[in-house]
């Protein structure tokens, strides 16, 4: 589904990473009165950063007189800044003399030195990388000299250091050592890490057609269970023609590979059955597949039925599955779900860092972690929340109305969390 935006004016930036040899750089396409707090976010996803640390902007005309701008209050008052959050690319950039660094990590000093290269109309709100060059560096990696030396030893298999440094770079940033690369850089992936980061950044309220995409699964069932329930067979399971039914309606035939008359060998029938049974809107009674209560007040309403299906992904029923739902939604939004290699490993360390364990003390095993990721991965992609493809993917891209939708849980995740 496309939306058509209005136009706005667009600035384009040429972005260097000051010092690096090979040059690291991104030539984007950014709104012009983008606030300087959104113009960090769009800079840590084009440079492929974290958003570990403390940053500030820094802007100089041709007098030498120089304006600071940051976002943290305590940074603010003892650095004597301004605050970032109020004000715009527009307004630092106030004459063609201005020269603007945003620096990243005071300790590692990363200093992008931007400058304009053009000016644009573009959809509103739209963030593009026309062009760039070379990986972005490491977190943490000790700056400029840091990082030189961690992309030699990481590409010398025989340096003593190696296995050493290769288990921190697996560590620090989730994928394995040996695909390491400096001089990647992949445009397009970079766009549609940007595409998925432009409604974070604006009005996040989804339109009726966002609610209608993102309910639309589990209103057909709702609506094809219908007041007198579906007939089960004897263990338990929707019948052959539903399930092919299932499959058709929703054009899910890629989805999966069989013939789709066997519910428990279709998991994309099976997992979106399931899952509106967990969210409480079917529920089994004597051979038959109801509605709940709540299935009946939601089955025709689509935001009733988007704001019921956001309130319990959110709120599953144990606390190891509320964390581990908690790190999947920031993990999507942000574009950073580690590799398939290290997805386990990176959920157990999660959950073991606020204090979960197995029933007997030990640490939570690789698989477990996958297990539970997967799991709710799994229940979100029984909704129209990501992009088609691959049913199996462990790090699937959401749709701008996805985005919306994960907004929309984050949100209600941060009350009850406060709670």
């Amino acid at each position: 589904m496309t939306i058509m935006r209005a136009a706005e004016k667009a600035l384009d930036l040429h972005i260097t990473i000051a010092g690096t040899e090979p040059e690291i750089w991104r030539d984007l396409r950014v709104p012009a009165a983008i606030m300087l707090t959104d113009l960090h976010k769009v800079i840590q996803r084009a440079f492929g950063w974290d958003n570990r640390h403390l940053y500030m902007f820094r802007s100089s005309n041709a007098a030498g007189e120089e304006r600071r701008f940051a976002s943290n209050e305590e940074t603010i008052i003892e650095l004597e800044t301004e605050p970032a959050a109020v004000f715009t690319l527009e307004d630092v950039f106030s004459s063609k003399s201005t020269e603007l660094v945003y620096e990243y990590d005071f300790g590692d000093s990363w200093l992008h030195e931007i400058s304009i290269s053009g000016h644009a109309v573009a959809p509103a709100g739209q963030l593009t990388c026309i062009a760039g060059a070379n990986r972005g560096p490491v977190e943490d990696s000790g700056g400029i000299g840091g990082y030189r030396e961690l992309c030699e030893i990481l590409l010398d298999p025989n340096h003593e250091q190696h296995d050493g440094l290769a288990k921190w770079y697996s560590w620090v940033t989730n994928k394995p050592a040996a695909q390491f690369d400096p001089q990647e850089f992949d445009l397009e992936k970079c766009n549609r890490s940007l595409a998925r980061l432009s409604p974070q950044l604006g009005d996040a309220t989804p339109t009726p057609e966002e609610m209608a995409a993102v309910v639309l699964p589990a209103k057909w069932l709702l609506q094809r269970v219908g007041a007198d329930g579906l007939e089960l067979t004897k263990d338990g399971y929707l019948k052959p023609a539903i399930v092919a039914e299932v499959m058709a309606s929703l054009a899910w035939e890629k989805r999966w590979y069989g013939k789709f008359n066997r519910e428990s060998q279709t998991l994309p029938v099976l997992d979106l059955r399931s899952a509106l049974q967990e969210w409480g809107l079917l529920r089994k009674y004597k051979g038959k597949l109801l509605r709940t209560p709540a299935g009946r007040k939601t089955y025709d309403d689509d935001v009733r039925l988007w704001s019921h299906l956001a309130d319990r992904f959110a709120n599953p029923r144990t606390p190891a599955e509320k964390m581990v739902r908690r790190v999947l939604v920031l993990w999507l939004l942000e574009d950073r779900v580690p590799s398939y290699d290290m997805l386990g490993e990176a959920v157990s360390q999660t959950l073991m860092s606020v204090g979960f364990r197995m029933p007997d003390g030990a640490a939570i095993p690789e698989h477990d972690g996958r297990y539970l990721y997967n799991e709710s991965r799994l229940m979100l992609s029984t909704l129209g929340v990501f992009e088609e493809g691959d049913y199996l993917l462990s790090s699937p891209s959401p749709s701008e109305a996805g985005i919306k939708f994960l907004l929309e849980v984050q949100r209600r995740q941060n009350e009850h969390h406060e709670d």
